[in-house]
């Protein structure tokens, strides 16, 4: 599950994000693979930990649907195997690790945040208005189906659609969390970069965030970057990491 690249003796932990390309059903081995230019550049200077997360790139799904906490109790298990001194989380790993800093109050490990998921912007609207109305009114199967309609069907959402049904009910635990709270919980600093055109994670609605923190964290906004600035901005994703 676990891949290492001795280089040097300082380890880095990566945690992936949730890609319906990575799911295990779609025959992924590595959830790091389309960014694998990323993780060589971060090879030349530490030792690099990757994890294939429950559900993604050979893992098996997890028995019942996982919530957030359920990913952040499965990281904590395998940091406590790996000991790194750094640990990254990219998007949707990025609130496994915002998480994971709160619920331990970790301060000795440094954490990076790329392109995490603390706050989002949505395009489309879930069927939750549609389930409070009906709920009184429906059999919850049937609110159930209306769901899986739409979010197949109508906007095509590709995470839901091509997930098996365990990591459907896990990917709607996670998706609308809103972690604000947390990042102005955090006493320890972190590092937060995001490219300036993520319409998926937007950048803006964690900088407007940081101004209620007591905290210092150190927030990077990469120009010209989207959602995928490890692939399209790799050097300065690292050279930043590099000068943290």
């Amino acid at each position: 599950m676990l891949e290492n690249k001795a280089m040097t003796t300082k380890k880095i932990l990566l945690v992936h994000g949730w890609n319906y390309a990575n799911y295990t059903s779609s025959g992924c081995t590595d959830a790091w693979a389309s960014r694998s230019k990323f993780v060589e550049a971060l090879s030349r200077h530490f030792n690099v930990a990757t994890v294939n997360l429950p559900g993604f790139c050979g893992q098996k799904d997890p028995k019942h649907p996982w919530t957030l906490d359920d990913f952040v109790q499965h990281v904590d298990q395998v940091i406590k195997k790996e000991q790194p001194n750094y640990i990254l989380g990219y998007s949707f790993g990025g609130a496994i690790v915002l998480r994971w800093k709160k619920v331990t109050g970790d301060t000795r490990m440094k954490a990076f945040l790329v392109s995490p998921a603390i706050l989002r912007r949505y395009r489309h609207r879930d069927l939750s208005f549609v389930r409070k109305a009906f709920k009184t009114m429906f059999p919850e199967r049937f609110i159930s189906l209306l769901r899986d309609f739409y979010l197949t069907q109508i906007i095509k959402n590709p995470h839901y659609a091509n997930a098996t049904e365990v990591m459907r009910e896990t990917y709607r635990n996670i998706v609308s969390l809103d972690l604000r709270e947390d990042l102005l919980d955090m006493r320890d600093s972190l590092t937060l970069i995001y490219g300036k055109n993520d319409s998926a994670t937007p950048p803006d609605l964690v900088q407007e965030c940081l101004k209620h923190s007591a905290t210092h964290h150190n927030l990077h906004i990469i120009s010209g970057g989207g959602h995928d600035i490890a692939n399209s901005h790799t050097n300065e994703v690292v050279s930043l990491i590099m000068k943290a």
